[in-house]
């Protein structure tokens, strides 16, 4: 008998580790102006989402509707609101603080599901997230200090809609997989209406040499990690789901490294390795919690 919580935690780990790569085709993008990540990557990710909606119909019941619905609405709001807020975040303040605000979603998530949707608070999450977090304030460390007060207030609003979005997702009826995408279309649209001249350089980026790391950043790699994790939230609390979210921070440096070699502080692998080892410690507790479960059936 399969566990659908270890199910869940599954998708959540393949999530997490596909997003830590996103750092590192940012980088290999060269892309100086953050809002034309944000632009083609929400044309990018509703494009996907569109075509394997209408090539591959027998997955609808899992991707979704790739249009805004009564159902969908919430999800993609908080989703849209997510992207926008996060790329202000990053372009107004410093990562280390930014980072530190936006990898408080988990505890966030159980505390919001309790206020609006009276879910139970999972002690042992907690302490898994409370232990993943030491990891990333370990990494994060070694960055510079300080940080806006605009930029603070945009990662935790960051963090505030991410939570949301999982929580209001696990709770829509059908596909939610496709959610993400039409949140960062969404996001896309918005930024091209109070940036015109955007529009205009979609066709250039199209064409140019860093076009390939777009697409496969924008088509596959963000709507399939975040997919994942969005799917996930239906299996498991969308505040487990999160923590999963940490390990872009912990695997990241790693990408990095190896791509560019660029070695990171003996700081970063400790605080890398304390991340990746909460949420290995959180796989084992669910799936002895699930053994447990299947023994007391039989």
């Amino acid at each position: 008998m399969k566990s659908s919580k270890l199910y869940g935690t599954s998708l959540g780990i393949a999530g997490g580790v596909l997003l830590s790569t996103d750092a590192l085709l940012i980088r290999l993008m060269h892309l100086e102006d953050a809002w034309e990540i944000v632009v083609m990557r929400g044309l990018l990710m509703w494009t996907a989402f569109v075509m394997i909606y209408y090539l591959v119909p027998r997955w609808r019941p899992w991707i979704g509707k790739p249009w805004v619905t009564r159902q969908n609405v919430w999800p993609t709001f908080f989703f849209a609101i997510a992207s926008t807020t996060f790329v202000n975040a990053i372009a107004h303040g410093e990562v280390a603080s930014v980072l530190v605000i936006i990898s408080s979603t988990p505890f966030l998530s159980a505390l919001l599901g309790r206020a609006f949707f009276s879910e139970p608070i999972d002690r042992a999450m907690l302490a898994t997230a409370t232990l993943a977090m030491s990891g990333v304030a370990l990494v994060i460390d070694v960055g510079p200090r300080g940080g806006a007060f605009a930029a603070n207030c945009f990662a935790l609003a960051t963090a505030v809609s991410m939570a949301l979005a999982f929580l209001c997702s696990s709770r829509v009826e059908g596909g939610s997989v496709g959610l993400p995408s039409l949140g960062a279309l969404v996001a896309s649209l918005l930024v091209i209406v109070s940036q015109p001249a955007l529009a205009s350089k979609i066709p250039v980026l199209l064409i140019s040499e860093r076009a390939i790391w777009m697409l496969f950043e924008g088509a596959f790699v963000m709507p399939l990690s975040l997919g994942l994790l969005t799917l996930s939230a239906r299996f498991i609390p969308p505040a487990n789901t999160e923590l999963f979210l940490l390990l872009e921070t912990a695997l990241a440096p790693l990408w990095i490294w190896i791509a560019f070699n660029e070695r990171p502080a003996l700081q970063v692998v400790a605080g890398g390795a304390v991340t990746v080892s909460a949420v290995l410690i959180h796989v084992v507790q669910v799936r002895q919690r699930s053994y447990l479960r299947v023994a007391g059936d039989c």
